[in-house]
């Protein structure tokens, strides 16, 4: 849930906070916004 505005932001604070292991904490985010673009792309296109 990193990707969802407003809710990502302090979720990735947070897991600093608890020190979450910076490596696992990369991957996690970067999976995480990378398949923002086909949710957004999927739920654009369901409107049309």
């Amino acid at each position: 849930m990193s990707w969802v505005p407003i809710v990502g932001d302090p979720l990735t604070v947070v897991a600093r906070v608890l020190r979450e292991p910076l490596w696992s904490f990369v991957a996690i985010v970067a999976l995480a916004k990378v398949t923002r673009y086909p949710a957004v792309a999927g739920a654009v296109l369901s409107l049309m």
